[in-house]
């Protein structure tokens, strides 16, 4: 069995060896256990979406292990300041990524790494609501939680994201 702080190794590694912002992470995980990673990651909702704190104690064990390295940055914009997230040592064995096959999940992966962070969070969002709340109107209750960032076409890319991950909701 594959160790949780593995997966965070696994999931850097995949994006290029680098990934930036944690809400990414979060969500990167989510979406990919939504497809069969089975990281055995528990999930709640919190302001971003589905989060773990389970992952966040995966992503210090990784530290920990030498198997990544999380430094700082701070936005132009507003100062505010975000992770970002650097493998340490690349493996020789592919990694296992549960049900999905390993090619597969570096593109997902890869594709999730440079996609809108937020756009991220609502495909994430929009699959919690349906999967884990049983919301019926859930285009209604996403713009009720996140109100401007549905906006400027941000919830409509989600939703396309949802649709090529077979995640789609009805």
């Amino acid at each position: 069995m594959i160790e949780r702080e593995e997966y965070v190794a696994a999931i850097v590694g995949a994006a290029g060896g680098k990934l930036v912002s944690r809400i990414r992470l979060q969500k990167i995980a989510y979406l990919l256990d939504q497809m069969g990673l089975d990281s055995g990651f528990d999930y709640q909702y919190y302001h971003y979406g589905p989060y773990s704190k389970d992952l966040d104690n995966a992503v210090l064990d990784a530290e920990a292990f030498d198997m990544i390295e999380e430094t700082y940055e701070r936005r132009q914009a507003d100062g505010a300041r975000y992770s970002v997230f650097t493998l340490k040592h690349k493996h020789d064995e592919d990694p296992s990524f549960g049900r999905i096959e390993a090619e597969r999940a570096r593109q997902l992966i890869h594709k999730f790494a440079n996609t809108n962070v937020t756009v991220l969070e609502l495909a994430a969002t929009a699959n919690w609501l349906v999967t884990q709340e049983d919301v019926q109107d859930w285009r209604a209750e996403i713009v009720r939680r996140k109100g401007p960032k549905t906006e400027a076409g941000r919830l409509e890319k989600a939703i396309e994201l949802l649709r090529e991950l077979e995640l789609a909701p009805a």
